[in-house]
């Protein structure tokens, strides 16, 4: 325990890197599988079009449903 969950932990570290001055964005994404509930969400941040919160594989496991800050800039 400890720890702050996904959406937490992702919304802090993009925050970070942003005052930082990199140029990261949160991402939020629905679970691929199952298509039907209860399908989870999970959030990550992306810098320079690299995952950089997470080592799951959030590209192919979710959906982006949401996406906040920069993109494709290099980190």
């Amino acid at each position: 325990m400890g720890f702050l969950d996904p959406v937490e932990d992702a919304l802090f570290v993009t925050a970070g890197l942003n005052s930082l001055g990199y140029p990261a964005s949160f991402h939020l994404g629905r679970e691929t599988a199952p298509v039907v509930a209860p399908g989870g969400f999970y959030a990550w941040v992306q810098c320079g079009g690299s995952v950089v919160s997470t080592t799951l594989p959030v590209r192919e496991e979710y959906t982006e449903v949401l996406r906040t800050g920069k993109r494709g800039l290099p980190c």
